[in-house]
């Protein structure tokens, strides 16, 4: 069956034109592989060793079970400072040795702060900044930090208001606190609380009185 000029007219300018728009569609493919090669970030390098970082931070506060009881503090605020060390044998990170970290609260929300006991160098805990993956453009933070929280004004946990001694509680392990972040320090960085961690009274370690569920933190400023 003969197919008649104009028909084979038709097929032609069809053909040709899907031909042109693929040849657009390849085009614009390999533009915006261009343009994303040019928009690319760049890995962000490591804080070198020796230097010295502070920071300022908050919280929106503990979360904790306190005698069954759930407790939510007011929100907290304070300051941290890291020294950079070298993590022998493996260079895609570093250590960050917490020489201060403390938090605390006005007297209405119970007068609360939360520090630690700064670590000797041989201490294991150890903090670690480093390259979340080969050539990825964020890093991953953790952060272990043997805290100590001291209750000025216990009656926020539900004790008597007329309680006078302040509550004292101590993480029985380092809390690890995880963040992923774009550069460090990076402002804005939030870092959220790996595992609930168990608190005791001091010199009393192995009996539980409380146990923190969420401890959010950010990093106000630099």
């Amino acid at each position: 069956m003969k197919m008649s000029k104009k028909k084979r007219a038709k097929i032609i300018r069809r053909v040709a034109t899907g031909a042109v728009a693929a040849s657009a569609v390849g085009v614009a493919v390999a533009g915006v592989a261009v343009a994303a090669q040019r928009t690319e970030q760049v890995v962000p390098k490591l804080p070198a060793p020796g230097a010295t970082i502070e920071v300022d931070l908050a919280s929106k506060g503990l979360e904790l079970i306190f005698v069954g009881q759930k407790v939510k503090t007011g929100p907290l605020k304070g300051k941290a400072t890291f020294e950079v060390e070298p993590n022998k044998g493996d260079p895609s990170s570093v250590q960050t040795r917490i020489t201060e970290f403390y938090l605390t609260s006005p007297a209405k929300q119970g007068g609360i702060t939360i520090a630690i006991e700064p670590a000797n160098r041989n201490n294991k805990e150890r903090s670690v900044l480093r390259h979340n993956r080969s050539e990825s453009t964020k890093f991953q933070h953790t952060l272990k930090v043997p805290l100590n929280i001291t209750v000025r004004y216990p009656e926020v946990l539900g004790l008597p208001a007329d309680t006078e001694e302040p509550l004292t509680l101590k993480a029985q392990d380092a809390a690890v606190l995880v963040a992923k972040l774009n550069g460090f320090p990076a402002r804005g960085a939030r870092y959220k609380l790996k595992d609930t961690t168990e608190l005791s009274l001091p010199g009393q370690q192995g009996s539980d009185v409380a146990t923190i569920v969420k401890f959010p933190i950010r990093l106000e400023g630099l």
